[in-house]
């Protein structure tokens, strides 16, 4: 039965690819896997709940290997929050599963998972981030107290992510790009300054 459902997701995630959320059906997806349509609820609920089992997992394998291409030791962080916003949008808007973030169709589904705390813990770029961000704290010489009072902001950026689309907001992915760089540097330069 496992085999079944990882065919399942294979021709599902290999579909959504090439056509997207809206234009992909679970008829198709079925015909495609070799199995009756009514086997596809043997495994997943629903078109969305099989969505987000897809997208939590070209999410995961995008960010991860934008992590692995990462050198901390040579950048520094103007430059590291330059190549993470590139990277994103640059695989984010030509990966038919990762635009959908935006899509009013499917986006409150995804939104939900990676606001949950599972959605937190098992989201890797998350965890990276948060690591990221406390080392360089503690590295500036902030005390505990300030990196938790810092880590607030870091989680209200996390949940302005989480709650806002680019159709929502225009020039959503700017404004987002430069609140961070801007905190970024207001805590670097603010710390120094001390």
């Amino acid at each position: 039965m496992r085999i079944e459902k990882n065919v399942i997701l294979q021709v599902a995630h290999d579909i959504f690819l090439k056509k997207g959320y809206k234009k992909t059906n679970i008829s198709e997806i079925a015909t495609k896997a070799k199995i009756a349509a009514g086997t596809f609820y043997n495994y997943f609920d629903s078109k969305e709940s099989l969505f987000l089992e897809i997208y939590v997992q070209e999410n995961e394998r995008v960010r991860n290997d934008l992590i692995s291409n990462l050198n901390l030791n040579d950048l520094s962080v103007d430059q590291l929050l330059e190549k993470i916003f590139e990277y994103t949008i640059d695989k984010v808007t030509h990966n038919k599963i990762l635009a959908e973030w935006n899509n009013h169709q499917i986006s409150s589904v995804l939104h939900q998972y990676y606001a949950s705390d599972v959605g937190k813990q098992n989201n890797t770029f998350h965890v990276f981030l948060t690591k990221t961000l406390r080392n360089i704290l503690k590295e500036k010489k902030f005390d505990d107290d300030n990196i938790d009072k810092l880590m607030r902001v870091y989680d209200l950026i996390y949940y302005l992510d989480m709650n806002i689309t680019s159709s929502d907001f225009e020039d959503y992915e700017k404004t987002l790009k430069l609140l961070v760089k801007y905190f970024c540097k207001g805590v670097l330069t603010t710390k120094e300054d001390n």
